[in-house]
C-alpha cells in the first residue's frame, strides 16, 4: 500500500484506504521483465501529497493500470463527496522524480 505523507490529508480522508499494488508482469517481452518504480502523488496544483512507498510495475502502462484503478476506488467510497476531488489529480511519478502520466480525479473527468 503507498503511504501519502506531507501533514495534509487527502479529501474524505480515504486514500489510507487504497491498495496501489502491481501484481501484472509484462509476459509479452522477451527475457525477464524490467520492474521500475513508480509514485502516486496526489496534488491540486497548491498542495501535493506524496507517495512514500510507490509500487514496482513491469511498465508504465501497468502503472498507469493501477493508478487508474485506484481513481476509480477513490470516487466510488463516497460519490456525494465529489466536489472535494474538484481540482485534484494523480500524478505518475517515475524513479527519477518525472512526472511521466497525471489523472484527473474532479468528477467532471470521470467516464
Amino acid at each position: 500500500m503507498a503511504t501519502f505523507t506531507n501533514g495534509k490529508q487527502a479529501p474524505a480522508d480515504s486514500l489510507h484506504e487504497i491498495d496501489l499494488s502491481v501484481s501484472s508482469v509484462d509476459v509479452s517481452a522477451s527475457g525477464p521483465p524490467v520492474l521500475a518504480r513508480y509514485y502516486f502523488n496526489l496534488t491540486n496544483g497548491d498542495s501535493m501529497i506524496r507517495d512514500e512507498e510507490g509500487i514496482t510495475a513491469s511498465s508504465l502502462q501497468a502503472a498507469v493500470i493501477s493508478a487508474m484503478e485506484a481513481v476509480e476506488e477513490l470516487r466510488a467510497q463516497d460519490p456525494s463527496n465529489s466536489d472535494e476531488w474538484q481540482g485534484w489529480r494523480l500524478e505518475i511519478v517515475d524513479a527519477s522524480g518525472q512526472a511521466v502520466q497525471t489523472i484527473p480525479l474532479d468528477a467532471l473527468s470521470a467516464h
